[in-house]
C-alpha cells in the first residue's frame, strides 16, 4: 500500500480514486460486522438497516450513513444521524470520496477503507505464528513470503525500525523446512574489536583471551537461518569475509586455515533500501549484489491502517492475561490516525501503558490517550535533504571532525562522545562524504577534497 493521504477527497477530485469494485470497508469497535464490499448501487449503513449495512455498535443510528458510486469513486455521505459521520478525524457537512486507507467512524463503529483485488476474499487476519499476527495490510508480503521461504536465496528486509522485520525472518525460517535454529544477530550491538571473532568464531588461542574454541553465530546457524539485522554496521573486512561464507557456504574461523563448510540461509535486515547504504559507502557493492537475492519491503504501520485494531487488541489480550478492557471507536480512531514513527513496537509499547494506568476499566477511552491524533501527510516527491543544524550545534561539528580524520562512522561517533544512532540522525539522508562537503563549519576549510574522499569509503 501507498504512503497514505488523510485529506478528505470531495467528489470533484480524482487524485487517489480507486475502482470501486476492490474497495472494502473494515469494522472494528464496540460492536461487530463482517468486513463490507462496496458495490455500485447505494447501501445504507445503520442501525435498523439488513444485510452487511447493519452496525449493532453503540451511537449508530438506525439510518446513519449511506454510501454510493459517483463516477470512477465511493463516497458516503451523512443521513442526519444523532452522532455524526466522521472521515479521518473530520465530521462530514457534504458527501466525500472514499480511498484505501481512510478512516470512516459512526458512533463507535470505525472502518478503514482496504483495496483488495477481486479474486481474493474479504480482508482478515492471520496468526502466522503463535502470537504473531499478520493484518489486511500483510496480505501481499504473506503471500511473497509463501513463495519464496523454502528457496536458499538471501533474503534483504527493508524496512522502518519497530516494523517486525524479525517476526518475519521469524516466518521465512519456519516456512523454510530447515532443521537447524534461527541465529539472530544484530550487527550493531558486535564491539567492531571482536565482530569478526563473534560472527565467524575462533581456535583456541587465536588471541589474547580465546582461552576456548568458539563456533561463532554463522556456525551455530548451520542447518538453519542466520539473521543479520543492521548488517551495515560490519566493517569492510568482516564484510568481505560475509560475502565468502554466503558465495562459497564455508567459514574460515580465526586462528584456523582450513575452511569449514556450512549450510545456513541468510537473511538480512536494514531500515535503509539497500542501494543507499551502497552508495553511502555503508554496505559493499559486492555484499549488496549478493544480498539482494530477494528484497522484501516491510511496510511501515500508518500505511497499513487496517493492521492497528487488530494488533491493539491483540497486545491488550497478550498483557491482560486474556482480561482486554473494550476499546471504544473514538480511541480506535485515535490510533488510526496517528503517524506511528515507532511502529508496531509503539503501538505495543502504548497497549502495555493503557493496561497499566487503566487496565481496571471495563471500555478504554480517548481520553485516556495521552496525545491528539495527527494524520501522517502523503508524499508528493523525494523527502527534502535535512537542513544542517546550526554552526553552535556540539554534536555535529565532534563528528564532522572526527569524520575528517578516518571517515569510518562508527568511529567518529565514539571519538565524538555520541552513539551510533545519535550519529546517523545528524547525518539525516546523507552521506559522511556530503556531510564533509557541505559548507556551514569551520572545519570544512581544512579537509580537503582528502577527506571527503575518504568518507565516501567510510561504514
Amino acid at each position: 500500500m501507498s504512503s497514505v493521504d488523510t485529506t478528505t477527497l470531495r467528489l470533484s477530485d480524482t487524485v487517489g480514486s480507486v475502482s470501486a469494485s476492490c474497495l472494502w470497508l473494515v469494522w472494528s469497535g464496540l460492536g461487530a460486522a463482517p468486513p463490507l464490499r462496496l458495490s455500485d448501487g447505494l447501501q445504507v449503513l445503520g442501525r435498523g438497516t439488513d444485510g452487511d449495512g447493519r452496525l449493532e455498535f453503540p451511537g449508530v443510528s438506525r439510518v446513519h450513513a449511506e454510501l454510493f458510486r459517483q463516477g470512477p469513486l465511493h463516497a458516503v455521505r451523512d443521513l442526519g444521524s444523532t452522532n455524526g459521520t466522521f472521515l479521518n478525524g473530520q465530521r462530514l457537512t457534504s458527501p466525500s470520496a472514499l480511498s484505501p486507507g481512510d478512516v470512516l467512524r459512526l458512533g463507535d463503529a470505525v472502518a478503514v477503507a482496504v483495496a483488495r483485488p477481486l479474486d481474493q476474499p474479504p480482508p482478515g487476519a492471520e496468526e502466522v505464528l503463535p502470537g504473531l499476527l499478520f493484518g489486511p495490510g500483510m496480505a501481499a508480503l504473506r503471500d511473497v513470503i509463501r513463495r519464496v521461504a523454502r528457496e536458499t536465496l538471501p533474503v534483504m528486509l527493508e524496512g522502518p525500525t519497530g516494523a517486525g522485520k524479525e517476526g518475519i525472518a521469524r516466518l521465512l525460517h519456519v516456512e523454510s523446512g530447515r532443521a537447524g535454529v534461527l541465529q539472530a544477530v544484530n550487527c550493531g550491538a558486535l564491539p567492531p574489536a571482536l565482530a569478526e571473532a563473534e560472527l565467524f568464531g575462533y581456535r583456541k588461542g587465536a588471541f589474547t583471551g580465546a582461552e576456548q574454541a568458539a563456533l561463532g553465530h554463522v556456525r551455530a546457524s548451520s542447518g538453519g537461518t542466520l539473521f543479520l539485522d543492521e548488517l551495515y554496521d560490519l566493517a569492510p573486512s568482516v564484510q568481505a569475509k560475509l560475502l565468502r561464507v554466503i558465495q562459497e557456504q564455508q567459514v574460515v574461523p580465526l586462528g584456523e586455515t582450513r575452511p569449514i563448510p556450512v549450510d545456513l540461509r541468510l537473511v538480512a535486515a536494514s531500515p535503509v533500501p539497500i542501494r543507499q547504504l551502497v552508495d553511502s559507502g555503508r554496505l559493499r557493492e559486492d555484499l549488496a549484489a549478493r544480498l539482494s537475492g530477494i528484497v522484501l519491503g516491510v511496510p511501515p504501520l500508518h500505511e497499513r491502517r487496517a493492521d492497528i485494531p487488530i494488533l491493539f487488541r491483540h497486545f491488550l489480550s497478550r498483557y491482560s492475561g486474556g482480561r482486554a478492557p473494550g476499546v471504544d471507536g473514538r480511541l480506535l480512531e485515535h490510533l488510526l490516525l496517528r503517524p506511528w514513527p515507532g511502529n508496531v513496537r509503539e503501538l505495543e509499547l502504548l497497549a502495555r501503558r493503557l493496561l497499566a494506568l487503566h487496565g481496571t476499566e471495563t471500555v478504554l477511552r480517548k481520553s485516556h490517550a495521552d496525545a491528539e491524533p495527527q494524520a501522517p501527510k502523503a508524499a508528493s516527491g523525494p523527502a527534502p535533504k535535512r537542513a544542517l543544524p546550526e554552526q553552535g550545534d556540539d554534536d555535529l561539528r565532534r563528528l564532522r571532525q572526527a569524520l575528517a580524520g578516518h571517515g569510518n562512522l562508527s568511529r567518529a561517533a565514539r571519538e565524538a562522545g555520541i552513539s551510533r544512532q545519535r550519529a546517523y540522525r545528524l547525518l539525516g539522508d546523507r552521506s559522511p562524504a556530503e556531510l564533509l562537503a557541505e559548507p556551514g563549519l569551520e572545519a570544512q576549510t581544512e579537509l580537503g577534497t582528502g577527506a571527503c574522499e575518504l568518507a565516501r569509503k567510510s561504514e
